[in-house]
């Protein structure tokens, strides 16, 4: 039996950085969902159930640190990894060590545009944590 891919929701505003997402995640085996701002994050998440969320930072209506804020009070989705992504991380010096806190924890960030090879390795071991920290 075929194994199904694993699923990311790509949440950002701006649809083009979506459509890049997609193509680079689908290349490396990813299915993807995705939303454009909070509220449908938040939506898309109890409807698709991914595997792990790539999340700006800044959204036109709830920012991504208070999705992250919803995502962890929920049972259902507080295992769910998650990964900023945004512009307020210097391009230049991005070595794939940001991260972001919420609710006392830490979490990944990237700087946008997604140039860093670093983060499709941390996409792999985030979505095999939370698979395997439970066995």
């Amino acid at each position: 039996m075929k194994k199904l891919p694993k699923k990311i929701l790509i949440v950002d505003d701006d649809a083009g950085m979506i459509r890049v997402l997609q193509k680079w995640l689908k290349v490396a085996g990813y299915a993807t969902a995705e939303a454009l701002d909070g509220y449908a994050a938040l939506d898309k998440i109890k409807s698709e159930a991914p595997d792990l969320i790539l999340l700006d930072v800044l959204l036109p209506d709830l920012n991504g640190t208070d999705v992250a804020k919803q995502i962890l009070q929920d049972p259902a989705t507080k295992d769910i990894p998650i990964i900023f992504m945004t512009v307020c991380i210097d391009l230049e010096k991005d070595k794939g060590e940001e991260k972001i806190g919420v609710n006392g924890k830490l979490f990944p960030a990237f700087a946008k545009p997604l140039h860093n090879p670093k983060l499709l390795s941390i996409i792999r071991k985030s979505i095999n944590k939370k698979y395997h920290q439970n066995k």
